[in-house]
């Protein structure tokens, strides 16, 4: 965890992500800013020979953009289903949109930068896209940093 907590407080969004292997929720929050909207899950259409987290593309009020299965993104279980109850958390990442595939949103709070940990040791180092963990009461939220976490995949070949 290389970053350094610089303001007062994040706003972040809580979303969740169902393991199904494992049969837990896990939280993960994104910093407002790097999120346009969020919208119900629509068609998706197909592109073969992508990678296989890229699930397709969507229509976007006239703009094509990317949808990325944040689970697979993030190495869980391949298995799982895409339902009409997931979400589609619309990214924006250097001027580029991109869809992330969640089961569900939460909230939008703002986190004291106190309740954040960046120095988490122990095998973490090396995940870049990891702000931080926050503690909300009972949960801990995993900030993640969608820029960094989609820097190969917004430069390979799926148009973004």
């Amino acid at each position: 965890m290389t970053s350094e907590v610089m303001v007062s407080n994040f706003q972040i969004i809580v979303f969740r992500l169902h393991d199904e292997e494992k049969n837990k929720q896990e939280n993960y929050g994104i910093p407002i800013d790097q999120v346009r909207e969020i919208r119900q899950l629509e068609p998706i259409t197909v592109i073969p020979n992508g990678p296989s987290y890229v699930k397709g593309v969507m229509n976007l009020r006239g703009t094509i953009i990317p949808i990325i299965d944040l689970k697979e993104k993030l190495g869980f279980s391949k298995t799982h289903t895409i339902n009409s109850k997931m979400m589609i958390l619309v990214a924006e990442i250097d001027s580029k949109l991109v869809g992330l595939l969640i089961d569900g949103v939460d909230q939008v709070i703002k986190i004291p930068s106190t309740d954040v940990d960046c120095n988490v040791s122990g095998g973490f180092e090396s995940i870049s896209y990891v702000i931080g963990i926050a503690k909300t009461g009972e949960k801990l939220v995993v900030l993640l940093d969608v820029g960094i976490l989609l820097k190969n995949s917004l430069t390979s070949g799926m148009g973004v």
